[in-house]
């Protein structure tokens, strides 16, 4: 079995085994965003003979981590024929793509497993929890009759200028939030390719937009696919807009943070509520990572040992000083009780501020001190992450 990158000359491969391997066949737009994203992106695949029999896609994403924005691999389209699997395949495509996002200083990776053991077997690991939400009319939040400033369009029915400044907004905001992906005109593209019914309401302050849904009507359901305020104000200006289509919908469906005390300043708070864990992350390059980490008060140096089967370049001894700077040195030379000693797994999910330092600490190998443990409270941003992008 041989693993390289796909050459132009094989996108219909990658095409069909697509289409064989997912419930829906793409045609049209949808196969168009596809084929652009096949071009763009560093794609893999397994080949017996010249036939392509697996592959997967790392799409040039990025992420925004307590306030530093890097660059993400995103992997997607994950396929392999049934009569080729169980053959050490997929370990080969993994194994490959964490060394094409390193090459690529994607230091960071997220995906959304089918099987969470199976990825994380690979070194990723939860990191979000999800709320999806159905709210029925009569728990419908209510926030006082205003008239705010909204302006609608769709798709279909674009406001050019209106959405230019969506998207600039969306990624001001992108960049304030632990987890935030910034949007380019492609990733638009995408959304529009993948859900072309949606419409965009944008609550504006000012003439400046300070908050904005993008939703869809169907089936008596208000969907919401992106909801993004600014402020409390602007929130509940959009919740406004919502509820006034009472009459049309049954519900309104979304998803949140389980983070965010969903509905804690409704009226009415107590309605269908469900956590999902459907996105996973790796730091793949934890030195250079670490290199542009920023950190929340380095007291003194801090010491991190890192396990990793499948990217060997990050099992080393890491000291952190209190200047922030990164150097690699030997285990021999530091006391246990000053080492946090964690595999890769519950190091990426520690590292954006989805574990808790006491948390992490009940996986470490080795008990640390409390001088220890302390230190790297005080180090390590709190604020936890929420990533709601679909690959």
């Amino acid at each position: 079995m041989k693993i390289q990158l796909i050459p132009a000359t094989d996108h219909e491969q990658v095409h069909r085994l697509r289409d064989y391997s997912f419930p829906n066949k793409y045609e049209g737009a949808r196969r168009d965003d596809f084929q652009y994203w096949i071009e763009t992106s560093t794609t893999i695949g397994a080949y017996d003979q010249q036939k392509l029999v697996g592959q997967l896609l790392v799409l040039p994403l990025n992420m925004t981590v307590h306030g530093v924005n890097y660059k993400m691999g995103g992997i997607g389209f994950v396929a392999t024929y049934p009569e080729y699997r169980n053959q050490g395949i997929m370990k080969e495509l993994m194994t490959r793509s964490l060394e094409e996002m390193r090459k690529n200083q994607q230091y960071i990776s997220v995906l959304a497993p089918f099987s969470v053991s199976f990825y994380r077997h690979f070194g990723w690991e939860l990191f979000f929890d999800k709320l999806h939400y159905s709210i029925p009319t009569e728990s419908f939040p209510q926030f006082g009759n205003r008239i705010d400033q909204m302006k609608r369009f769709s798709f279909e029915w674009m406001d050019e200028k209106t959405f230019q400044e969506v998207q600039q907004f969306h990624n001001e905001q992108a960049r304030k939030k632990n987890g935030g992906m910034i949007r380019d005109v492609a990733w638009w593209k995408r959304i529009a390719s993948r859900a072309p019914n949606c419409h965009i309401a944008a609550y504006c302050r000012d003439d400046t937009v300070a908050g904005y849904i993008r939703y869809e009507i169907k089936d008596l359901l208000f969907v919401i696919q992106d909801f993004v305020a600014k402020d409390a104000l602007a929130e509940q200006a959009i919740w406004r807009f919502i509820t006034s289509h009472k009459a049309s919908v049954q519900a309104i469906v979304g998803d949140t943070s389980t983070f965010s005390h969903f509905g804690f300043h409704f009226d009415q708070p107590q309605f269908k509520k469900e956590v999902l864990q459907d996105v996973m992350i790796r730091i793949v390059d934890v030195f250079a990572f670490l290199k542009e980490y920023s950190w929340k008060n380095l007291q003194q140096s801090l010491y991190l040992s890192i396990q990793d089967t499948f990217a060997p370049w990050n099992e080393n001894l890491y000291r952190i000083n209190k200047f922030g700077e990164i150097d690699v040195i030997e285990e021999s030379l530091v006391d246990k009780n000053h080492i946090l000693s964690i595999p890769i797994t519950i190091f990426s999910s520690m590292i954006v501020g989805y574990l808790s330092i006491r948390e992490t600490l009940y996986y470490a190998k080795y008990v640390v001190d409390k001088e220890t443990e302390e230190n790297w409270k005080n180090a390590i941003a709190s604020d936890p992450p929420t990533f709601y992008e679909y690959f």
